[in-house]
């Protein structure tokens, strides 16, 4: 008989940890963008690109911790933690707000999160290509 492999929870565990990195990155942005609506008075179209700004940086982060915590299959690792960090952010916002809302927004969320750490982890692997 053959043996199974082992499963790879180191792997599993640096998703997740760079999915965290992400969420973190997002509140922190989140907040400083909130202090400076205390401040300025914007339109919700100029918020909800502000917003997208926001997690797009937060994503291409978390595809850089992915990237620096191994080399290998990052365009894998990249899709599931995006789409980890979308169902994350979705959990850790709707607690912060008060109530779960499910709706069509949370599908285009998911959809937004693993778009861009797909192109993300593309111009992570061009951008930092080692030589060998």
């Amino acid at each position: 008989m053959q043996k199974l492999k082992s499963f790879n929870w180191s792997g599993i565990l640096n998703v997740i940890k760079c999915c965290l990195v992400g969420i973190v990155t997002t509140l922190i942005g989140i907040v400083f963008f909130a202090i400076v609506l205390k401040f300025a008075d914007f339109s919700s179209t100029i918020i909800n690109y502000v917003n997208n700004v926001i997690k797009t940086l937060s994503i291409f982060i978390m595809v850089l911790c992915l990237k620096r915590r191994g080399e290998d299959k990052l365009l894998i690792k990249s899709i599931i933690a995006g789409a980890l960090y979308s169902l994350l952010s979705f959990i850790v916002f709707s607690v912060i707000n008060g109530g779960f809302d499910f709706n069509l927004s949370l599908l285009y969320d998911l959809l937004f999160a693993v778009i861009v750490s797909v192109i993300a982890a593309v111009i992570v692997n061009i951008t930092f290509k080692r030589k060998v």
